[in-house]
């Protein structure tokens, strides 16, 4: 697989997996890495990314772009980052 230059919109399905669960999202885990062009594990390992964020489990290094899709997106409700997300 090439490697995949993330971008924000890729960050945003990222973190509503991260705050909403697979079950509130409108694809898969699988349907987002196909979806962003990267593997299942790159998805799991972003999300990890997130949690490191909020000082979730042992990761303590995270994407620059992650922060700041953090920073400015993590207060919305579920609707308006499902609405930015995956449109």
């Amino acid at each position: 697989m090439v490697n995949h230059t993330w971008v924000e919109k890729d960050d945003l399905m990222i973190l509503f997996l991260k705050k909403f669960g697979v079950e509130n999202s409108p694809l898969s885990k699988q349907e987002i890495a196909d979806k962003i062009g990267v593997s299942l594990g790159s998805v799991s390992y972003r999300v990890g990314n997130f949690k490191a964020i909020d000082g979730i489990g042992s990761a303590t290094n995270f994407a620059r772009l992650s922060l700041q899709v953090h920073k400015q997106y993590s207060n919305l409700s579920m609707q308006e980052l499902k609405a930015i997300a995956f449109a």
